[in-house]
């Protein structure tokens, strides 16, 4: 790329090589236009108010593309279902979610654009929950320009597989099943019920019936059955889960095929998934209570965007675990 001196109304189409400033006396001094900036025919009065007749632009040598194209090209390669491309300026490309839902990063395919060189692809981390019109990623390239070779090597590693995609989540019917005598026999009032009805709300989801049982593993093994027989999608029962604890015994009496206990996140190490066929049960232990964000916040929009979460899940979670 190079730089030219060209007479304003020969600039349409040439992008500017320098900041041009304007002086405002009493007022303000700053850019008008950036450099980068490509010259349209709007610009040309701006160009005669601060006294610019002629402009250093500059000229894309063969093989170069500008970094606004650029940007627009590698966002596309990023940008799959339930995702659209803003251009908010300053050569910078914006992925957002159109609705709401799970984010997915192809994060080995990502890692190799990023390593092309010159091509900047910043992401949300895989399995963020984002709203419509939320940010998941920035897209630019390094300079005012970036060789074809670069993006056609970028665009060999999509093969037409976009690197982020959104899942929605499905809106579930759920229920919950919530362990302990003293909450049964009244003497203390149920906490987790209101709790986990505000953390399915958030995402669109009712629970539509809580069922409150003793702590005794047949007692939690009948709550689950009716839940299922009155076909809720998403199960979940609350109390210890500790293996001397009465809920993952009741869950697996009820038919539930525990799918992980345990995993490597704290808090709620605890933490069980089991299916009833696809129906989800959810042993949430009483960790959740404190308020602080547990692994059953990991696991939530993930269920709900219809994954179905296994050992592999779990041991991942190890990594960034420790949720402060």
């Amino acid at each position: 790329m190079k730089a030219r001196t060209v007479r304003a109304e020969d600039a349409i189409g040439l992008p500017l090589a320098y900041d041009l400033t304007e002086v405002v006396p009493g007022g303000r001094k700053g850019a008008v236009l950036r450099r980068g900036h490509v010259i349209r025919d709007e610009d040309l009065e701006t160009l005669r108010r601060i006294g610019k007749s002629v402009v250093k632009a500059l000229e894309l040598e063969p093989g170069e593309v500008h970094e606004d194209d650029a940007a627009l090209r590698l966002a596309r390669l990023a940008a799959g279902t339930g995702l659209e491309i803003d251009m908010p300026g300053e050569a910078w490309a914006d992925v957002r979610s159109t609705g709401d839902g799970l984010l997915k990063v192809d994060a080995g395919r990502l890692l190799r654009v990023n390593s092309i060189g010159e091509l900047l692809v910043a992401t949300r981390v895989d399995n963020t929950p984002l709203k419509r019109g939320e940010l998941a990623a920035k897209v630019k390239v390094l300079g005012l320009a970036v060789d074809e070779e670069r993006l056609a090597a970028a665009e060999h590693i999509a093969a037409g597989r976009p690197l982020l995609r959104i899942v929605p989540f499905r809106r579930l019917r759920a229920g919950i099943v919530v362990t302990g005598r003293e909450v049964y026999e009244g003497r203390v009032k149920d906490a987790f019920g209101p709790l986990l009805r505000e953390r399915l709300a958030a995402y669109g989801s009712e629970v539509t019936r809580v069922d409150i049982v003793p702590d005794e593993a047949a007692d939690v093994a009948a709550g689950v059955r009716r839940m299922l027989e009155a076909h809720l999608e998403l199960i979940l029962v609350t109390g210890g889960m500790s293996p001397d604890d009465s809920s993952p015994d009741g869950i697996r009496q009820a038919g539930a095929e525990v799918s992980f206990y345990g995993a490597p996140v704290s808090p709620g190490a605890m933490t069980l998934i089991a299916y009833a066929g696809e129906t989800p049960v959810v042993g949430v232990p009483a960790g959740l209570l404190t308020g602080k964000r547990g692994l059953f916040d990991l696991i939530l929009p993930r269920l709900l965007a219809g994954e179905r979460l296994g050992p592999e899940d779990a041991a991942a979670y190890g990594y960034g675990g420790l949720l402060a």
